[in-house]
């Protein structure tokens, strides 16, 4: 049967499971060669100078985590063989990815900053101010689904056929300025306006310099 190239194949998201199967060399090497060729596991075989069982145990492993798919059987006399290919260019692991709407976890951003030094009053009244301005500055700033809106001419950039995973942080900014390059001039100054009274609140929550005791 032939292969349709799935529309959404630039970009796809991975768990933890098969992040972590990404460790091994021989499978990075296995999903690097099936990005760009349909092979069997004979030909893999060959091309990594690995036995033939070993080969099949690492493609079983990757088609279980839906890192790479059977396309097509083809009969070579009496044996069948069946043709791999990765179901993806680039793997995004961000399992870790903070809920934008998470009081609890805008908390924690107010805890770190007290650990770098900021020290900052820690409550869920300033929590919840904050997660609702951050909320309100990165709706401006929205960068599309990486697994949907973005473009077909990127795919063929050598950045996003990079073997992954891509590092999700180094993703998000590559969309982000894009956006910013593509917005108009009223849309960056309400960033900057945003992003103004964003500082003005941290300030506003700063607690008190220590007051300095005569000896």
């Amino acid at each position: 049967m032939g292969y349709q190239i799935d529309s959404h194949r630039l970009l796809k998201t991975i768990n933890k499971d098969a992040f972590e199967l990404l460790e091994d060399k021989t499978r990075r090497n296995i999903i690097s060669i099936l990005k760009e060729n349909e092979l069997t596991a004979k030909d893999l075989s060959i091309r990594l100078n690995v036995s033939p069982q070993n080969i099949y145990h690492h493609l079983r492993k990757l088609s279980e985590a839906g890192l790479i798919s059977e396309i097509q059987e083809k009969r070579m006399g009496h044996i069948i063989e069946s043709y791999y290919t990765a179901t993806a260019d680039t793997f995004v692991y961000h399992e870790d990815e903070m809920n934008g709407s998470d009081v609890h976890g805008f908390l924690d951003v107010l805890n770190g900053l007290n650990e770098l030094g900021s020290k900052v009053i820690v409550n869920e009244e300033n929590a919840e101010t904050l997660m609702k301005m951050s909320q309100n500055k990165s709706q401006l700033l929205e960068t599309p689904n990486p697994l949907e809106n973005i473009c077909g001419f990127c795919s063929f950039s050598g950045l996003f056929m990079k073997f992954g995973p891509m590092n999700p942080i180094l993703l998000t900014k590559i969309l982000q300025f894009n956006k910013i390059i593509n917005m108009s001039d009223d849309e960056f100054e309400n960033a900057i306006t945003l992003t103004r009274e964003l500082r003005k609140f941290l300030a506003s929550i700063k607690e008190d310099e220590d007051p300095i005791i005569p000896e």
